[in-house]
């Protein structure tokens, strides 16, 4: 079973987190979730318990990392230290690493988004972040082993593309018809 983390930071933006983090875990993945505190509160209040803390991680046990985006959650995980550590750790060894909405500014922060095609929410501060990124209009862009979704309407794609990026396709396929009830 492959293991996928989810930092989730003070501000982050619930929906880009539930949504994947449900589609991930009815494809059966271990989805496992991290946090500054044991205890996050989103950008509209709600509350989540966290599977760890971001301390105890060991970047070698997960196959892909994923950053909700929203704010101020974005920029926590920009400033924090022990985030770019992971961030860098896991493109080091080549894992899969999805941000969606502001918080591609986290990974701009590392240097690797460099020429990479991806989108984000469309802001001053995204922008400026990705000004050495192609930034697209795209809900969601693949690059290499980086996934970029562009806001909370995305969080679907994102899900899915994370799943296919993961070895998922044919599971991500048939989910979505379930989940969208088409034919």
């Amino acid at each position: 079973m492959q293991n996928i983390l989810f930092l989730l930071m003070d501000g982050f933006e619930e929906i880009e987190a539930v949504i994947p983090i449900d589609i991930l875990r009815r494809m059966k993945f271990n989805v496992v979730t991290a946090g500054i505190n044991n205890t996050v509160t989103g950008a509209h209040q709600l509350k989540f318990e966290t599977d760890t803390l971001i301390s105890n991680i060991n970047c070698k046990k997960f196959d892909a990392l994923v950053l909700p985006g929203g704010m101020p959650g974005s920029k926590n995980l920009r400033d924090s230290d022990e985030v770019i550590n992971i961030i860098q750790s896991m493109y080091k060894e080549n894992k899969l690493i999805a941000a969606i909405c502001a918080a591609p500014i986290a990974l701009a922060k590392t240097g690797i988004m460099n020429d990479i095609t991806c989108t984000a929410y469309p802001m001053p501060l995204t922008a400026k972040a990705l000004e050495s990124a192609n930034l697209t209009e795209n809900q969601v862009e693949k690059d290499g082993n980086i996934i970029t979704g562009k806001g909370p309407g995305a969080a679907f794609a994102f899900a899915f593309k994370i799943a296919s990026a993961l070895g998922k396709e044919k599971e991500a396929t048939e989910l979505k018809k379930l989940m969208f009830i088409a034919s």
